[in-house]
Parts: structure tokens; C-alpha cells; sequence
């Protein structure tokens, strides 16, 4: 059987560990394999205290360890560097234990460890982790650690300098605390996927709320760090300020927005021009033609002022158009208070020709005392297509009758035009009514634009109009005016 000593300098370089041993009463010196190895001597080399020393860099420090050992009987260790006898620059780990009898230090005995790898991985990953803290204390944009359930573990000064909160006054707080609602949902649930392995980073535009209170937009990417098992240990955040970038974004569809509510008023005015001074010339036209032909001089006389009431009318329209074209580029509409009734009945003297053209009757029941607020040139084209729409679909069976009616609702001003004529399948065509250049009856003359044009103008200024008929009931539009 091997005693324990012989066993232990067997195993020793197994592990590759250097023992050695120094007798201070014989001067007897030993050095197991390992420890040659490790300075790179032959076997005859002369291990003399001298010679053992001078391989050290810091031959005080090594003395040092000695001498304690041999003083006080404590073990000591310490890393030290070396210069191996073949020139290699090394790093090891050295032990020392002294040994007494009738207490004097008889011998002096130990390991020693190469750690030359060790040190340098260390080294790395000090300059790892100083470059990290410089890439991190002095990025341009805010990172941040975040613990699994949200706290903040370590911050930036550029993430205070976004959200207005120190370091401390963060890591008292989650991220979910100074998340916009809005957000969060999105934001856990991606961070829950990240756990999962479902996907290894996401990306989202984020707003949080700054210590001040306002909304601070940022670009966020989040990566998660994993241990050696794979189990999450924290997340990495970087958020990039890109508030400003927001806001020229809204400023952008805000523009848009302006530019096609301006380009929408400036097609209604097209429809206004044409429907409204088509009504007028055409009137005038049809007087004039009557007025050539007519003998008798009451009726000439009948027909001039049935001219001059078109041509009063039509200088209103026009001075009325004249101020919507001033407004355009306010984007605003000319809002002046209008008395219901004299309305109706100022667009009743324009069709008056037409109507008794197809033998038709207007009979407005609108109550004298309505006044609302609303665009003149709107409400002209609004009831001179919905007259016009019921002369061109009256029933060729009976005479035409179109009543208008009106009351107060609270703050609305309801209106209702009726007329007996062709009437039309709601069930088939209702969603279809006001459509552009939608028609049901074949007329040549339609061009399925005045129910489209009256429900852009009655919705522009805030309102609502909806319709109701049946085939050979006639029809009844309803319009809200706020």
C-alpha cells in the first residue's frame, strides 16, 4: 500500500498542481514535476532559495509570503506573475504553509498553480466590462437593465436626461408606472414572448410619461439576457427620444387632413357653381324665350318681373359664392343666422317658373320665427337640388306637390322636403341613394350628383340627412341642421 504522501504526489500532476517543499534544517529542497514544468527548468536545475526567487516579478511580495508563514504559521496564497527560464511571461497561484517543531519553523512547503489563462480571461473580461460601462454610461441614446418584472436595475444619464427622473427616483419605480396605458398591453405582452423564446428582440414606438407629465415618445428595442442554462436574467432596453419626430409626423396628418377637407369644400363649390348658376341660367333663359314670344302685354309684364326676381336672385347667389371663395383658404365656411322660411320661400320664387312648367305646387309649412346659423351658398344648393330632384322624378300621373316642413329639437333645426313623386325601393337601393353618379330611373337627364353633393354639404356643416320613400309613394328627405 502507497503511503499517503506518495499517493498525493502521484495525483498532484494529474490536477496539474505543483508541490514543493523546502527544509530549513537539511536544506534538502523538493519540486514535483508540475513545479519544473511551470518555470521551465531541467532536472538539474540548481532550485536554490536565490534561484527559486529571481523567476518572480515582485520578488518582495514572494519573500513576503514566505517570511509570514514562517513567522506567524498562517497559510498564505497569492498571485504573483513569473518569468519562466524559457522566456514565457506566466501567471500563478501560490500556496505556503510552514511547518514547527517546539515552535521553530523546521520547513517551509506548498502548491503552485499555473493560472495564466484564469488571469487573462479575467483581464478580458474586466476590459469587457469597462467598455461596456463606457458604450453604457455615455451612449447617445438611453439604455437601461430591467429586472424580469419590470424594475429599473441600472440606468443611464441619458435615459434620466429623456424621462426627467434621477437614477434613484427610477429604481424605485417599473417601467409599467411610467408607461402611457395605451401601450402596455403591447409591450408586456412582447416581453412575454421574449421570455419564452418565442422571438430574441421586438421593436415598438412607446410613449412614457416624463416626471413633468408630459408624453415623451420613444423608439424602444428590447433584448433579453439569459445564464449559462438558458433561464432569463434581465432585460436590456435602449429607448431613442424620437418625441420631435412624432410630432412632425401628427403636424404631417394634420396637413393632410387640412388639405383634403380644403380640396372636399373646393368640390362642393364646383357642384355649388354649376348646380346653382345652371338653376339661374336656366330660368333666365326660359323667361327670355317666353318673354320673345309673348304678345300680350300683361303677361309680358307678368314675365318681366318673374325676370327681375331671377335676376336679384342670382346676383344673391353669386355675392353669396363671392364670399365662399374668400373663405377657402381659411378653410372655414361663411356662417351667418338665416331665417328658415324666408329661405324657402327665396328658393321657391326661383323655381317658381319650373315648377308651374310641370304643374307643380310648393307649399311651405316652415314656421317664420326659425333662425339658424348655417352657409348661405350651402343652404341655397341644398334646397335647389332637393326641388330640382323632385321636378325631375315627379309622377307623370298626377300634379306635383312638394311641402316643406320644419321644427326645433333642442339645439337642431329638423326639415323635412315631401313630394307624391316616383318614389323609390329603399330595401334595393337605399344604401345606394346618395352615391356619385348613382340613378334608379332612367332619366336621361340625371347624373347622380345632387344627392351626393346635398349629403356632403348638409355633413360638412355638422349635420345629418337620411331619406324614406316606396315605389309610387313619393319621397321624404329629413336633414338635421345643428
Amino acid at each position: 500500500m502507497q503511503t499517503k504522501l506518495e499517493l498525493y504526489r502521484k495525483v498532484t500532476p494529474l490536477a496539474g498542481l505543483g508541490i514543493w517543499e523546502r527544509n530549513l534544517v537539511t536544506g534538502e529542497v523538493y519540486w514535483n514535476t508540475v513545479v519544473r514544468q511551470i518555470y521551465a527548468v531541467p532536472e538539474d536545475f540548481n532550485m536554490s532559495l536565490d534561484n527559486s526567487l529571481a523567476f518572480y516579478h515582485n520578488k518582495a511580495a514572494i519573500e513576503n509570503l514566505l517570511e509570514t508563514a514562517a513567522k506567524t504559521g498562517d497559510p498564505q496564497i497569492g498571485q504573483l506573475q513569473i518569468t519562466a527560464q524559457d522566456g514565457r511571461q506566466k501567471w500563478v497561484k501560490i500556496r505556503v504553509q510552514a511547518e514547527f517543531e517546539e515552535e521553530r519553523c523546521i520547513a517551509i512547503y506548498g502548491t503552485l498553480e499555473e493560472i495564466t489563462e484564469q488571469v487573462a480571461l479575467f483581464h478580458r473580461m474586466a476590459e469587457q466590462e469597462a467598455q461596456f460601462h463606457q458604450a453604457f454610461e455615455f451612449a447617445p441614446i438611453g439604455m437601461a437593465l430591467v429586472s424580469l418584472k419590470g424594475q429599473w436595475m441600472r440606468v443611464n444619464p441619458k435615459i434620466s436626461e429623456m424621462l426627467g427622473y434621477s437614477a434613484p427616483e427610477l429604481f424605485a419605480l417599473s417601467f409599467q408606472q411610467i408607461t402611457h396605458p395605451d401601450d402596455l398591453q403591447s409591450d408586456l405582452d412582447q416581453m412575454q414572448q421574449l421570455v419564452n423564446g418565442n422571438i430574441g428582440s421586438y421593436q415598438m414606438d412607446k410613449r412614457y410619461f416624463h416626471k413633468d407629465g408630459s408624453v415623451i415618445w420613444a423608439l424602444l428595442y428590447v433584448s433579453l439576457v439569459r445564464d449559462q442554462n438558458g433561464s432569463p436574467l434581465y432585460f436590456v432596453s435602449q429607448l431613442k427620444d424620437i418625441t420631435e419626430r412624432k410630432h412632425m409626423e401628427f403636424e404631417r396628418v394634420k396637413t393632410l387632413e387640412i388639405i383634403t377637407a380644403q380640396n372636399s369644400r373646393l368640390l362642393n363649390f364646383a357642384h355649388i357653381v354649376s348646380h346653382n348658376l345652371r338653376s339661374h341660367g336656366s330660368n333666365i333663359q326660359l323667361i327670355t324665350q317666353l318673354l320673345e314670344e309673348e304678345t300680350d302685354p300683361a303677361e309680358k309684364e307678368q314675365l318681366t318681373n318673374l325676370l327681375k326676381v331671377n335676376a336679384r336672385n342670382l346676383q344673391e347667389t353669386l355675392a353669396d359664392l363671392n364670399n365662399v371663395v374668400d373663405v377657402q383658404s381659411s378653410g372655414k365656411q361663411t356662417i351667418k343666422s338665416l331665417n328658415l322660411y324666408d329661405q324657402v320661400f327665396k328658393i321657391a320664387e326661383v323655381m317658381e317658373l319650373p315648377l308651374q312648367q310641370v304643374d307643380g305646387t310648393l307649399v311651405n309649412e316652415v314656421d317664420k320665427d326659425l333662425w339658424f346659423d348655417y352657409d348661405q351658398a350651402y343652404l341655397d344648393s341644398i334646397l335647389l337640388n332637393l326641388l330640382t330632384n323632385a321636378i325631375k322624378y315627379r309622377d307623370p300621373e298626377r300634379p306635383l306637390l312638394v311641402t316643406l316642413k320644419a321644427r326645433q329639437e333642442g339645439r337642431k333645426i329638423i326639415l323635412t322636403v315631401s313630394d307624391n313623386g316616383l318614389g323609390i325601393d329603399m330595401t334595393r337601393y337605399g344604401d345606394q341613394l346618395f352615391g356619385m353618379y348613382n340613378t334608379f330611373h332612367g332619366n336621361g337627364d340625371a347624373r347622380g350628383i345632387g344627392l351626393f353633393l346635398i349629403k356632403s354639404q348638409v355633413e360638412v356643416m355638422g349635420g345629418h340627412i337620411s331619406a324614406s320613400s316606396s315605389p309610387g309613394a313619393g319621397m321624404t328627405f329629413t336633414l338635421e341642421f345643428n
